[in-house]
């Protein structure tokens, strides 16, 4: 493993500086592409301007004329499309290169009068081409890209030359902010467009002595030295391949700066400090041919060499890794064979072991039949005692329920004994209608009754269906007509917010009419003693619940007494009116309807018992009526209707 470790890891490091050489490579051309892209958009935005204004009536009137006039007029021309089309200069040379109209006419630096002859540019137009120059403006000392074209007002003779500057600093802002080296460089070999300032206006290819000095004169590149690029080892590119090269890390601060439009000093001193470790480069280069300008891009090295590190960090760590894999398959099955030794060795021992342990599990095992028959014995105990405690809380919750029934009971049997009573005198006075209605009264209390008591039989078990959907006005109408019947209401006023059309809730009526009446009955009692007894019931929807508010004007229930006011055998009533059963009975009654009851105690005075029941279905509107009882009384005139009144009060 030791061995071999070296040769995977050189290995791995070699194929994949190739594969990364490749994919640099053409990663770069395509970035080249873009910048190419790029450059020829910036170039080509004002390409269009000195050819069609070559054709443009004003421009060759001028041409032909030359008149101050038409001269001024065209100036202004200029200098609103200037300021349109975003070109830095457009402006008019004649036939000998003396600029005539200029969209700078009214500015310092302005052209007008200047002559440009030797340009190249013109000497291009002049022979009838587009011209291209890049250079440094000879009155702004500004850097900008020159498109020509030649004016030739009857289609045949040179009458001057339209020129357009354009710059192109925004590009070379834009390249300077990215993240990757970019550089331009033109015929003669000069940066002239980089992403890095200090690369700007360096000798790439290496200017000939004998040429450096005429180029210095042109002022092509204004007054920058043309210093040569720091390469420390290496050579640009002569085709498109990959080349490999460093450059020395400097930082150069000429006066001029990056390039700006204000006019450099011609005896500006440039600065540069030279570092001593040199940065390598991966350069691939393109061609714009119609310019003549090349295009490098330049790619830290270091990212290579990162790759290569870490490739040959990967591909010995799988070296080691499958090796490590096979030194552990080794040694698993080395110690496999072992282990199947061992486990031999061990079953043999097992059985031996379990001879000797035979015995002794024989007479373990006798030993727990013993236990089990003596267990199974304590379970039989068990489960007759816990029979007989089941049988005995029974016993107990039907003596509970036999003090709550006969609590129940009392009530109608009370009624009963009023409408009997009634009904006799009712018959010696001859009103048998009255009489008869009591009769009836008595029966229904009568049913009721062994309605009561057949809860005896349903203790064990309920009922699979003792719910179903109940008009709750019905049940509340007939505790509200028996209490004012047998008198429970007492003199209190029974104010009743009734409305039809409500929904059916879930119920059973006959404990539904149970659980309205000792509520009612308890709110009478608890108002009794106050000048004007009131209780006011009140019926409301809301969502899909019927909520019933049962209130009265009484002196309240303490604070104290509220948390066990629903307990069995709890009460507030002197000793004989009450076992206090009531409220425990109507609390399991809602609960069993999926309902609640709850009582507080009103702001203004007295309890109120909130009575909250399931709908079962809807029927319709509903349209509130109130009804107004108060106590009947007593009067002597022998009427029958009086006599009505007081017996049905008795």
């Amino acid at each position: 493993m030791l061995i071999l470790l070296p040769v995977t890891v050189w290995l791995t490091t070699e194929l994949w500086r190739e594969t990364r050489l490749v994919e640099i490579t053409e990663d770069g051309r395509n970035k080249l592409e873009l910048y190419q892209s790029n450059l020829q958009g910036a170039i080509k935005e004002h390409e269009y301007l000195p050819i069609t204004l070559a054709s443009d009536k004003r421009i060759l009137d001028l041409a032909q004329r030359a008149s101050p006039a038409d001269a001024a007029a065209v100036n202004i021309y200029l200098e609103k499309l200037a300021d349109d089309s975003g070109a830095s200069d457009i402006y008019f040379m004649d036939r000998n290169g003396t600029t005539i109209a200029a969209s700078n006419w009214n500015s310092d630096a302005s052209f007008v009068g200047r002559n440009f002859a030797f340009r190249p540019y013109f000497k291009q137009a002049e022979a009838g081409l587009t011209g291209h120059y890049f250079a440094f403006g000879i009155t702004s000392n500004v850097p900008g890209y020159y498109i020509s074209h030649p004016v030739r007002p009857n289609g045949a003779d040179f009458e001057g030359a339209m020129v357009v500057k354009t710059h192109l600093e925004t590009l070379v802002q834009r390249w300077a902010r990215g993240n990757e080296n970019v550089l331009v460089t033109d015929e003669n070999g000069i940066v002239i467009i980089t992403s890095r300032p200090e690369w700007r206006f360096r000798d790439l290819a290496g200017i000939p002595p004998s040429i450096r000095p005429e180029l210095m004169a042109s002022r092509k590149y204004g007054n920058y030295p043309l210093d040569p690029m720091p390469v420390h080892q290496g050579a640009w590119p002569d085709d498109d391949t990959l080349g490999i090269l460093s450059l020395a890390s400097s930082e150069t601060a000429p006066s001029e700066g990056l390039i700006s439009d204000a006019p450099a000093n011609k005896n500006a001193q440039h600065t540069e400090k030279t570092k001593s470790n040199p940065k390598p480069y991966l350069v691939t280069r393109s061609t714009l041919p119609r310019q003549g300008w090349k295009i490098y891009l330049l790619t830290d090295k270091a990212v290579l060499d990162q790759s290569i590190l870490t490739a040959g960090f990967i591909g010995g760590a799988m070296h080691i890794i499958v090796m490590g894999t096979i030194f552990v398959l080794l040694q698993r099955r080395r110690a496999m064979l072992e282990q199947i030794e061992i486990r031999d060795w061990s079953q043999r021992e097992l059985e031996r072991q379990v001879r000797l342990r035979t015995a002794d599990l024989m007479s373990t095992n006798l030993r727990l039949a013993e236990e089990i028959s003596e267990r199974r014995r304590t379970e039989d105990a068990l489960r007759t005692a816990q029979a007989e405690l089941v049988q005995a809380g029974k016993l107990a919750a039907l003596g509970q329920m036999s003090a709550g029934i006969a609590h129940e009971i009392n009530q109608p049997l009370t009624a009963i004994r009023s409408y009997a009573d009634n009904a006799l005198k009712f018959i010696s006075r001859g009103n048998n209608e009255t009489a008869s209605r009591n009769l009836g009264r008595i029966s229904e209390l009568t049913e009721r009754m062994g309605r009561i008591t057949n809860h005896l039989k349903t203790f064990a078990r309920r009922p699979k269906h003792d719910t179903h959907p109940v008009d709750i006005t019905e049940p509340l109408q007939k505790v509200i007509d028996l209490l004012r019947e047998t008198g429970r209401a007492g003199l209190a006023e029974l104010d009743y917010q009734a409305v039809e059309n409500l929904p059916l809730v879930t119920a059973e009526e006959n404990q539904l009419e149970q659980v309205f009446l000792n509520i009612l009955s308890n709110a009478a009692d608890a108002c009794r003693d106050e000048e004007c007894p009131t209780v006011g019931i009140a019926i409301a929807e809301k969502g899909n619940r019927i909520l019933v508010k049962i209130s009265d004007n009484g002196p309240g229930i303490l604070p104290e007494n509220l948390p066990q006011l629903f307990d069995p055998f709890f009460t507030t009533k002197p000793f004989g009116d009450g076992l206090g059963l009531g409220l425990s009975i109507c609390y399991g009654i809602m609960r069993s309807f999926g309902g609640t009851i709850r009582a507080e105690n009103r702001p203004a005075g007295g309890a109120c018992f909130t009575i909250e029941l399931r709908c079962a279905q809807r029927t319709g509107g509903k349209t509130p009526t109130s009804i107004s009882t108060a106590p009947d009384t007593p009067d002597t005139t022998g009427t029958e209707t009086t006599a009505i009144a007081s017996g049905e009060r008795i």
